[in-house]
């Protein structure tokens, strides 16, 4: 089984065959990139990956096409950082009626406990649906600098009042960072939080319960992830 595969300082696009049997995938500095999975009518395997990281894609406007969802069952990490033009993490087809029935009950990201996003001023949503169902173990969540960010899940096109009264329940996360948020407002609950930083997002009342020098000291996740 092959366990790495490293795309870096060139103009790569990952085709469905080399990302089989792979359990690391890093993407850094591609600036022609404008997609990663190259899918055919055949459903992309990625049942083995276990991490992914982008990093320096400059023209990437979606992470994960419909094609791929439901075929990441073993993604714990996802990072993603200075992605210019990255506009969603999930491809939206609102002209795609077949679409309720693909995205099932079953969630997309079932293992995923880390979701890192920085640097990734022109985002403006992560998913469409139910993050909750889609984020059953997430514990850890990051997001520094999305100045175009209003919420983690929308609700469709034309229903942006009615998106900043959604509340989203991720029922397992532990630790939440948020900075440099200026449109964020989608009110989120989580039941379980134990350490929370919230800085420069004006439009959200979460405030922080600690700070970067007690979460240094204190990081549940040493040896596996990190904070800056």
């Amino acid at each position: 089984m092959l366990e790495d595969i490293f795309c870096l300082n060139g103009d790569r696009i990952i085709g469905q065959q080399a990302c089989v049997k792979v359990k690391n995938l890093l993407l850094a500095n591609l600036p022609q990139m404008t997609y990663i999975w190259v899918a055919s009518k055949n459903s992309v395997n990625l049942q083995h990956l276990t991490t992914l990281e982008i990093m320096g894609c400059a023209k990437l406007k979606v992470i994960f096409p419909l094609s791929v969802l439901r075929s990441l069952p073993e993604l714990n990490f996802l990072k993603i950082r200075e992605c210019k033009e990255l506009r969603q993490i999930i491809e939206e087809d609102v002209e795609d009626k077949t679409l309720p029935n693909l995205l099932s009950p079953q969630p997309c990201f079932p293992k995923l406990e880390a979701l890192y996003v920085e640097r990734c001023h022109k985002l403006k949503t992560f998913f469409s649906g139910s993050a909750s169902n889609d984020l059953p173990n997430l514990h850890l969540l990051i997001i520094n600098g999305a100045l175009k960010l209003e919420d983690l899940v929308g609700c469709g096109q034309g229903k942006h009042d009615e998106i900043g009264k959604t509340k989203v329940e991720l029922s397992r996360l532990k630790l939440l960072i948020f900075r440099h948020l200026s449109n964020f407002r989608q009110e989120i609950e989580f039941p379980n939080l134990n350490s929370c930083i919230v800085d420069e997002c004006p439009k959200l009342s979460l405030t922080s319960t600690t700070s970067f020098e007690k979460l240094r000291k204190n990081f549940p996740y040493k040896g596996k992830y990190y904070v800056r």
